[in-house]
């Protein structure tokens, strides 16, 4: 087949039956793009919203749980194969807000271990099931964030940041201000060096707010300029590159010259 001739009906009666997931899987394969730089975007989505308003049945489910937990021994960086988890964790994320409790249950520790997972690509792939889900129920990302971020390694803050700097989940100005409230605790953590973590998670959570922050403060401008300031005058490099990155996105240049000045000048 064909990659148009997939239809959202394909993935779901698909995946449950062994010959045609084997087809279903030889498609998502070729479909990839990878190895490359960029994996198939748009066909992941696809794959994705194929579950968002029926659920699978348990043939397809399972071949969901199973993909999802593919380790990197069998799914490597940049392989084709990487990509059946990369999908099937943002299906998992379509399949949350119609899921029944006992569903639900396996999904959660399936999306705590994707915030961790050591491919890049899955990362990204979590924060795009978190959006999902927050698209139809922000209210289900502020009760797990409030939960975890106590005990929140710094891969797994990078992840909720990431998922949060969604324009959709932006609409409502409660959220932004959620938004600012969790991005307030991770940078006052990260002033007085917590979490502990290596160089390169850590790096990797400092490049998840240097744009993330930005798109906070667009939608809350009098609050978000405010944390900017907050941490602006804080004596600490990599807060201040943070703060200067933000400060450089034409979201904020554009709409808000006179205050990214004043920011800046704090720096």
């Amino acid at each position: 087949m064909g990659h148009e001739e997939w239809s959202a009906a394909d993935w779901r009666g698909g995946l449950g039956d062994p010959e045609r997931a084997e087809k279903a899987k030889k498609h998502l394969l070729e479909g990839s793009q990878l190895p490359g730089p960029r994996a198939n975007l748009s066909l992941a989505e696809r794959f994705a919203d194929a579950f968002a308003k029926e659920q699978p049945d348990d043939g397809a489910w399972k071949r969901l749980i199973e993909w999802a937990q593919l380790p990197e021994a069998e799914a490597p960086v940049n392989d084709p194969r990487e990509y059946l988890p990369f999908c099937a964790i943002q299906a998992l994320g379509a399949c949350y807000a119609g899921a029944k409790e006992e569903r639900r249950r396996e999904i959660e520790p399936l999306l705590k271990a994707a915030m961790n997972d050591p491919r890049w690509r899955m990362r990204e792939g979590v924060a795009m099931a978190f959006q999902r889900i927050g698209e139809k129920d922000f209210g289900q990302l502020k009760t797990w964030f409030r939960d975890w971020i106590g005990e929140a390694n710094s891969l797994e803050r990078r992840a909720f940041v990431a998922a949060l700097a969604h324009p959709p989940l932006l609409k409502n100005r409660e959220n932004a201000l959620f938004c600012l409230k969790l991005t307030e605790r991770i940078l006052d953590d990260l002033a007085h060096g917590l979490p502990a973590s290596n160089s390169e998670d850590a790096r990797v959570l400092s490049k998840g707010l240097e744009y993330a922050v930005s798109v906070f403060v667009e939608k809350a401008p009098e609050e978000g300029f405010a944390l900017l300031r907050k941490f602006a005058v804080l004596d600490d490099k990599q807060l201040k590159k943070i703060i200067k990155s933000n400060l450089g996105k034409s979201r904020l240049t554009k709409k808000y010259a006179d205050e990214v000045e004043a920011v800046g000048a704090l720096l």
